[in-house]
C-alpha cells in the first residue's frame, strides 16, 4: 500500500482526490493535511511514497512546503497542483525538483496516468538500486579482511559516500558500521569453527588490524572470548 500525501486546504480537493486514489485507482492510502505547516509536520512522521500538493494555500505556500519537504527527503516525488494564473510560481518550483505540476481544475484521467508514470519509474529506479546495492554487498565480502570505508565503496561503485551509507540504512535497516561488524563475526565464528588458526590470524582474516579490539568486539556481541566460542562450538 502506497501512501500518498495531500496538502490542499480545500477540503472538497482533499476528498476527491482521497476517493479518486483509494477507491478509484486503488492500492493507495490517503494522508490528508490541510494546511503546508500540517504537511510539513505529517512528512516528517510518515514518510509517504508520493506528495500532493496544492501551490497556494493560507499561512505557508506551497513553494515554501516543498522547500521543507526538499529538506527531509531529495527523492520523494511531488506533484503541484495550480490555477492557470500561479504557472510562474509554479516554474519556480521546479528548482526544487518537483516531478510535475497539474492544472485546477484537476483532470482525473491526466492525475491518474501521472501518478501511474511516476510508481512505474520509482519500481524501475528501485530495481536499479537494489542491483547498484547487490555490487556494493559483494564487494565488502570480497574485501572483508581488509580496511573499508564508505570512501572506498563509493569509489568502486561511482556514487557519492553518503548516499551509500543510506542504502545500507534502507535497504537492511542497519548502519554500514552495524553491517561490517556483523559480517566480520560471522566470517570469524566460521573461521574459530572449521580451522585451528590462532586467534590473532582470525582476527586479522575478519578485518581487524588489533586482536585487542577483536577481542573486545567479539565478548561484547556474542557474551563469550573467541576462545571460549571455540570451545564451546566442538
Amino acid at each position: 500500500m502506497k501512501e500518498v500525501l495531500i496538502v490542499e486546504d480545500e477540503a472538497i480537493i482533499r476528498q476527491g482526490l482521497k476517493v479518486l486514489l483509494e477507491q478509484v485507482m486503488g492500492g493507495f492510502q490517503v494522508i490528508e493535511a490541510k494546511s503546508g505547516e500540517e504537511g510539513v509536520l505529517l512528512f516528517h512522521q510518515r514518510l509517504p511514497h508520493l506528495v500532493v500538493t496544492d501551490i497556494r494555500m493560507g499561512g505557508m505556500d506551497g513553494l515554501t512546503f516543498i522547500s521543507k519537504v526538499r529538506q527531509i527527503s531529495k527523492e520523494v516525488p511531488i506533484i503541484i497542483l495550480s490555477g492557470h494564473s500561479d504557472f510562474e510560481y509554479a516554474r519556480t518550483a521546479m528548482r526544487y525538483g518537483i516531478t510535475d505540476y497539474l492544472l485546477k481544475p484537476i483532470n482525473r484521467v491526466e492525475l491518474s496516468e501521472t501518478i501511474s508514470t511516476i510508481f512505474k519509474e520509482t519500481k524501475a529506479d528501485s530495481a536499479n538500486v537494489s542491483r547498484q546495492f547487490q555490487e556494493i554487498l559483494q564487494f565488502v565480502d570480497d574485501h572483508l579482511g581488509r580496511e573499508i570505508t564508505l570512501k572506498h565503496i563509493a569509489e568502486h561503485v561511482y556514487l557519492n559516500p553518503q548516499y551509500v551509507g543510506q542504502l545500507f540504512k534502507s535497504e537492511l535497516g542497519m548502519t554500514f558500521t552495524e553491517y561490517i561488524t556483523e559480517e566480520r563475526l560471522k566470517k570469524a565464528k566460521k573461521l574459530l569453527k572449521g580451522t585451528s588458526l590462532k586467534v590473532y590470524e582470525v582476527a586479522q582474516l575478519s578485518g581487524y588490524k588489533s586482536p585487542k579490539h577483536f577481542m573486545t568486539v567479539f565478548k561484547q556481541e556474542t557474551g563469550m572470548t573467541p576462545v571460549e566460542f571455540r570451545k564451546n562450538s566442538h
